[in-house]
């Protein structure tokens, strides 16, 4: 019975959020909203860039006050939604696959990896993942925290982490961060599926190592992982780090919000000591949350410690090349005229913001 609300409650959970998402970045109108989004409204073509090429791709002004329209312009979210559903299913979908395809020669090949990598952190003096989960199976109380942190936080927390992203940021930095995970996606999908790596917790007991699988062992597990399609061989990169790193550099490098000032002096002053207690917050979060999720996923047996570091690695080249996708806006275009919508143009970059170079002095 447990688990079967399990089955409920966690995707309830997570529609939960997404409904959130959209309510409380909804577009408040107004009298000025009508009408007036940006675009020429006679002209039937826009210019935009395709890999260095310059090409024509439909303007769906003409689509604007088309009932769904008036939808996306009051919750704009909701597209962005969307977005996360396509990325998110075109990768499990990429990752059940590779799991209902799965070949003995690809379990002993995964198992060798992991070997690999047990040497190589051992010669560089990194293979610590034995101490750590080994401290943790003598307390069950933290145990049972890091797998239910492992197993709970990743995409709940990932789509809070979006929602509130578009709600106080510039909408520059948001579809960075958005582009950036989903091309992290892309590269690890790569990866795995060109090197699968068998996570420590299932590596057999022969072997020496004497891992354990706690999240499962204690039925911590989360319903989107205890699945046939979810590929159990997929443990290089750990996008379980990389997610949290993205986060946690998000929140060490966002801009604070200085809010209106009541008075020109005592006003002043409360709107300083906000933006340093916010920024102070800010960085305590951006470096606790990636350095939990690094522990949990040690202490799990889910991940080794270079499995966390090619994450990171996969994060920075996200980072470096999360514009390729701006190439697929004409493909965004063709398909917004062909279901006759128009998509609204973020309402978000006129707030006042400091930096955390503000705060300083």
């Amino acid at each position: 019975m447990a688990v079967e609300i399990q089955h409920v409650l966690e995707p309830g959970i997570v529609a939960f959020i997404l409904f959130l998402g959209v309510w409380i970045n909804r577009r408040h109108m107004s009298g000025k909203d009508e009408g007036n989004w940006g675009y020429d409204q006679e002209a039937k073509y826009r210019e935009r860039k395709f890999f260095g090429y310059r090409l024509k791709s439909r303007n769906t002004t003409r689509w604007r006050k088309t009932w769904l329209s008036r939808v996306l312009y009051k919750f704009p979210f909701l597209l962005e939604v969307w977005y996360w559903l396509l990325v998110y299913w075109t990768y499990q979908i990429g990752r059940a696959i590779t799991a209902v395809t799965l070949q003995e020669g690809t379990i002993a090949a995964a198992r060798l990896h992991a070997l690999k990598l047990i040497h190589i952190e051992q010669r560089l003096g990194l293979f610590i993942e034995p101490a750590i989960q080994g401290f943790f199976l003598t307390r069950p109380a933290p145990l049972a925290v890091v797998n239910k942190i492992y197993s709970f936080i990743h995409i709940p927390g990932t789509i809070s982490f979006l929602a509130w992203l578009y709600y106080y940021t510039p909408t520059a930095i948001y579809e960075s961060r958005r582009r950036t995970l989903a091309t992290c996606n892309l590269i690890a999908f790569v990866i795995f599926t060109a090197w699968p790596c068998m996570p420590p917790r299932l590596l057999p007991a022969s072997d020496g190592f004497g891992f354990v699988d706690t999240v499962h062992v204690m039925h911590n597990s989360s319903v989107w992982t205890t699945n046939r399609f979810s590929n159990q061989l997929a443990a290089m990169p750990s996008l379980h780090f990389g997610y949290s790193f993205v986060v946690g550099i998000t929140f060490l490098s966002t801009p604070v919000r200085s809010g209106p000032a009541r008075s020109l002096v005592a006003g002043a002053r409360v709107r300083d000591l906000r933006a340093t207690l916010l920024r102070g917050l800010f960085v305590s979060f951006g470096i606790l949350y990636p350095s939990t999720i690094l522990l949990c996923i040690i202490a799990t047996a889910n991940h080794f410690v270079l499995d966390a570091v090619v994450g990171f690695f996969v994060v920075l080249v996200g980072f470096k090349m999360n514009t390729i996708l701006l190439n697929l806006l004409p493909l965004e275009d063709a398909f917004m005229y062909l279901i006759r919508t128009h998509k609204p143009e973020p309402a978000r970059d006129s707030e006042d913001y400091y930096t955390p170079l503000d705060i300083e002095g």
